[in-house]
């Protein structure tokens, strides 16, 4: 191996499925869920078999949805820091309300969440005036993941800026 080259681990799939598994019951929750309503191509509606080929890249997928007896839970989990997670959130509740399979839950309310290990103050209040409620979960062997990074990656950007007030 290289030197200062680090081996890709994939963490961000376990990290979201263990907070799941203690947070939520089962049967609720389902990951990385495409979310939106295609648009009808030349006029007509897609058939299934076309709905299925063509549907995973081209909409949105959230990182998971809970569905609750009392609200929907969709949730972009952030290991490391990643620009546009609070943005992703507020297009992921749009899209939900027009998702054909989640149309049976649309009295419900939608909560949004922002999972992290990060110490992330700024992002916080950020994220409270958007409606948008950050989860701060830190196993252990996720500091051990991030410490095998620079400081600067797993530090919360503008971590050391005040949120202005005003």
């Amino acid at each position: 191996m290289q030197k200062g080259k680090r081996k890709y681990r994939i963490v961000h799939e376990s990290y979201l499925i263990e907070y799941l598994g203690i947070t939520y019951p089962p049967g609720t929750w389902k990951t990385n869920v495409p979310l939106g309503k295609l648009k009808p191509i030349a006029g007509r509606a897609l058939s299934e078999g076309e709905l299925r080929y063509v549907s995973k890249p081209f909409v949105a997928n959230a990182d998971a949805v809970v569905v609750l007896k009392d609200k929907i839970v969709i949730i972009e989990a952030m290991v490391r820091h990643e620009p546009g997670a609070l943005e992703d959130l507020i297009k992921y509740e749009l899209l939900l309300r027009e998702t054909p399979d989640y149309q049976q839950y649309s009295h419900l309310p939608i909560e949004k969440v922002l999972l992290t290990p990060l110490d992330l103050p700024f992002y916080s209040k950020l994220a409270a005036r958007m409606g948008i409620k950050v989860v701060k979960y830190s196993p252990t062997w996720i500091w051990e993941y991030l410490h095998s990074y620079p400081r600067k990656e797993w530090r919360g950007k503008l971590s050391s800026v005040e949120f202005p007030e005003k």
